[in-house]
Order: structure tokens, then sequence, then C-alpha cells
């Protein structure tokens, strides 16, 4: 078994899993493959921070969403105040993919990828401040942005209604 250290560049082999894997949770099918940099080394487990270059199409979409979610979050917790001192590279930050593997289940990976120009998952998308509802999927479009508010009046009528429909 090899040594690993921070810093290392690893990738993960593909085995098939075993029941002791799900006991473990070290290992599971759809880390295989993946790349990326020896973060923490543990007794016989290592946290690998993934490289998104090397997800499938399906991961690599669950991601784009899960980021856009969480920035969406984010940027909702604050002040409108805080939200303009922010630099768009604050607005726009990006999520770390960190797995803890079995130290068995790595090998010598490819060299870190090149750092390019960074497209941003969601460059076109600016954030409105009303895009956010608790429990929702944020990009469906069949959910109302907010719930309408009942007035007084409507609140009033109702209870009338219900009242005369119990007296009956």
């Amino acid at each position: 078994m090899a040594k690993w250290k921070a810093g290392d560049r690893v990738r993960i082999v593909n085995r098939e899993v075993k029941a002791e894997d799900h006991l473990s949770g070290l290992y599971y099918g759809h880390m295989a493959g993946l790349s990326g940099t020896v973060t923490s080394v543990f007794d016989d487990s290592v946290g690998v921070k993934v490289d998104p270059e090397s997800f499938d199409n399906l991961l690599a979409d669950v991601h784009k969403v899960a980021v856009k979610r969480m920035r969406a979050k984010f940027l909702d917790s604050l002040s409108e105040e805080q939200r303009r001192k922010l630099s768009p590279e604050e607005k726009r930050f990006d999520a770390n993919y960190v797995l803890l593997v079995s130290a068995k289940d790595l090998e010598k990976g490819p060299p870190a990828p090149k750092p390019t120009a960074k497209k941003d998952v969601d460059e076109d998308d600016e954030y409105d401040g009303t895009s956010v509802v608790q429990g929702a999927l944020y990009d469906d479009a069949t959910i109302p942005e907010s719930p309408k508010r009942r007035t007084a009046d409507e609140i009033a009528e109702a209870e009338e209604e219900e009242l005369k429909r119990r007296m009956n």
C-alpha cells in the first residue's frame, strides 16, 4: 500500500463494491475513476479533493445545480448592503468536492489540470434576491417565488365563512 501525503495527485480505482464498503462508507461505485489531490491523511483513509474536470456528466450536472443553490442561499442570507460590498469573485464562489476514501483504493493520479479562464457555472444568471424559496427547487418555474399573503380583510372573511359553516 502506498503512503500518501497532502498534495499528492491520486485517482480512485475502479473495483467492485463489497458489503464492507457500505459499512465503512469509504468506497462507492460513483467514486471510481475520479482524480484529485490529497488534502489530509488519516490512519487508513485519505481525504481527496476531487477535480471537477474528472466528473462524469451526471455528477457534473449535480455539482453545477448544488453550487448554484449554495450561492443563492448564501446571497439571500445577506443584507442588501453586505451584498453590495461583495466582489464578483466572492459572489461566484465555487464548492469543493472532497471524498473520504480508503488508502488502498487510491493509485497515482494524473497531473493537476492546467488553470484556465474559468467559465462560471451560471455566468449569465444574475442574482435577483427573490429566487430562494425554503424547501423548493430554485430553478423550478412551477413553484411561485413567494406565497401571496392574505390581507386582514381576507382573513376576517375566511373566519366568518368558517363560523357559518360550523353553525350549519
